[in-house]
Formats: structure tokens, sequence, C-alpha cells
């Protein structure tokens, strides 16, 4: 048996719907979408499946639809899509600078249930259910069978890693040296 994975870091932040514990609030983690692959027998070239495809049929779809958005699930939207409005509007007025294409960078996506809305112009992605860890990771798995599993390919699996440890983003700010005077 061969087996291949390949994953992908996603930023974006989420709610759990009726969580009783400090998820009900919005925050936002370093996501790693993980897919892995199998077979017993490898394709003419030699693959499993080309990372390329793993990559532009499941993973890369994946990031474009959630990257830096507001993850929720269906029944929080529709309780909240008034009040997003304002929001997103007041959140895209702060630039100093307007985006006259920031209309064309908001592309009506949907991927495998999920939807892509843009209230006020702030990107939101629309799940069916609460978008938990263990719930995403099945909304990935089904994306991967639906793309890429046929008789002699099969999902292994499809991981979720919630938050990435070390962080590997740094931002650092270091005062300027004072001038010294002649």
């Amino acid at each position: 048996m061969y087996r291949i994975y390949k994953s992908i870091d996603i930023d974006f932040a989420h709610h759990v719907r009726g969580h009783q514990g400090a998820c009900i609030n919005i925050h936002g983690h370093t996501w790693k979408f993980e897919v892995g692959l199998e077979a017993s027998e490898l394709d003419p070239q030699g693959f499993v499946v080309d990372f390329g495809k793993l990559k532009s049929d499941v993973l890369n779809p994946c990031h474009a639809f959630l990257d830096h958005s507001f993850a929720i699930g269906a029944a929080t939207y529709e309780d909240l899509k008034g009040n997003l409005e304002p929001v997103g509007v007041a959140l895209l007025s702060s630039r100093e600078t307007p985006d006259p294409n920031h209309e064309k960078k908001c592309p009506p996506l949907q991927l495998n249930g999920a939807e892509a809305h843009y209230p006020g112009g702030m990107k939101v992605a629309v799940f069916p259910f609460s978008p938990t860890s263990e719930r995403i990771a099945k909304w990935l798995y089904e994306l991967a069978v639906e793309k890429l599993e046929d008789g002699r390919v099969r999902v292994a699996f499809a991981r979720i890693y919630e938050t990435l440890h070390p962080v590997e983003a740094v931002a650092e700010f270091i005062p300027a040296p004072p001038i010294r005077s002649l």
C-alpha cells in the first residue's frame, strides 16, 4: 500500500454556535488542512496522485474559500446577516485608500455545500454546520473523496490542525538608536 499526504495552512476566524466556553467568541487560528491518499498500485507515472493535483483540486480551493474569512454556520449567518453588513462596511471604510477592485476580489464561491458571502465586503464562509475542527475535517474528507477518489485511489484521512506551534509568523519592533549629536 502506498500513501501520500499534503497540507496547506489557512488563516481564518470562526465562531462555534452555542459553545459553553471561549469558542462562543469570534477567534482565529492558523489552521492546517491535510489530506492523505492511498493506493495499492501506482499510476503509469509512478504516483498515487500527483501532489499538484491534490493541491489544485482540493487544498487550493479550500484556501481560496477560507483564507482571511470569518467562518460560521448557516444558522448563525441567518441570525446575523443583517448586522454583518454595517460591520463589513465599517471595516472596509477604515482603509486610508479604498480599493476600487474590492468587488472583483469577492467571487461568489461555493465549495462542498459551503458558500462565501460578502456582507458589506467582509468575507464570510458559511457552512451548513457550526464550524468545529471535527466537522471541518469531515467536510474536507468529503471534498477529497468527491475530487480524487476512484477505483484505484482512496482517501485515507483528512486532518485539521486548529492551532500550529511553534508560531512561525513574527512581528518585531526595535527602536532606532538615539541620534548622537556632535
